[in-house]
């Protein structure tokens, strides 16, 4: 913003979403975009022919796993924490989770989610189970406030959540994690997590998700495009959630997808 005499400075936007220093800091999300929207977007119709073995990150050989980018990649995580920052408290309000006194985010990276599930929900335990690259930085990005100290981190030791045991929870939380797979390792997880929840315990999915007719939304279609040559995975819409989570033994399946740029699912493991 000019201010006169050949000066300039940050705006209320720009200073709320651009500074490292703010809480809601979108630099990291949308330096990763600058980065993505060069490879594979600039060379779509090879990038949608090779799919996932298509690099997506300069220096980077081809064919490096999902896996590999966010173990190793600061940026990455510095990436995937900026929208959950910004819109992580209308994921922990779309539904009423005051029930469940043991949440727990699978893939929360460093707590971005997690903390805004501590501040709607202060009764709760919240925790987040994450590789120990990740559970390292998170220490070191812990927030100040008075609910953030509420947050444990759980390293995922060894493997990933694929293969090792989930942590106790009553309500598994998983954001922006199913479209980055197949639909058979999704499968893989929801029965990991149907299996590790109590009776009357529940999941929380988080994601762009696709209208029913698949017409929209616009940036559901984005992602879509975007996991599929990047991870393989894709985005789904709020029937084939339904019938993902119904598949494995969940019930009252429950979809929003009215709120910008998320929609949520919550379902719920049969009661007593």
């Amino acid at each position: 913003m000019y201010t006169g005499d050949g000066e300039y400075q940050l705006n209320e936007a720009s200073r709320t979403f651009l500074t490292s220093s703010s809480p809601t800091n979108l630099g990291g999300w949308l330096g990763r975009l600058a980065v993505l929207y060069s490879s594979p977007w600039a060379d779509l119709p090879r990038a949608v022919k090779e799919g996932p073995t298509f690099s997506t990150l300069d220096g980077f050989e081809r064919g490096k796993t999902f896996e590999d980018l966010y173990s190793t990649a600061k940026y990455f995580m510095g990436a995937m924490e900026g929208l959950t920052s910004v819109f992580g408290a209308g994921i922990a309000s779309a539904f009423d989770l005051a029930e469940f006194q043991n949440i727990c985010d699978i893939g929360g990276c460093t707590g971005p989610l997690a903390y805004h599930l501590a501040a709607a929900y202060p009764e709760a335990s919240v925790s987040v189970f994450d590789l120990p690259e990740v559970v390292k930085i998170a220490e070191d990005r812990r927030p100040a406030d008075d609910y953030a100290q509420w947050v444990s981190f759980i390293p995922v030791m060894p493997g990933d959540f694929f293969q090792d045991p989930l942590p106790p929870a009553d309500l598994y939380v998983v954001c922006r994690i199913l479209h980055d797979w197949t639909e058979d390792k999704v499968m893989t997880l929801l029965t990991k997590m149907y299996d590790s929840l109590p009776q009357g315990g529940g999941v929380l999915i988080a994601e762009h998700i696709l209208s029913y007719d698949k017409l929209g939304p616009e940036v559901a279609h984005k992602y879509d495009l975007h996991m599929m040559v990047c991870t393989g995975g894709r985005q789904r819409s709020g029937q084939e959630f339904k019938r993902l989570l119904s598949s494995v033994g969940f019930t009252e399946v429950s979809v929003k997808n009215s709120t910008y740029p998320f929609g949520q699912v919550l379902a719920r493991k049969q009661r007593v």
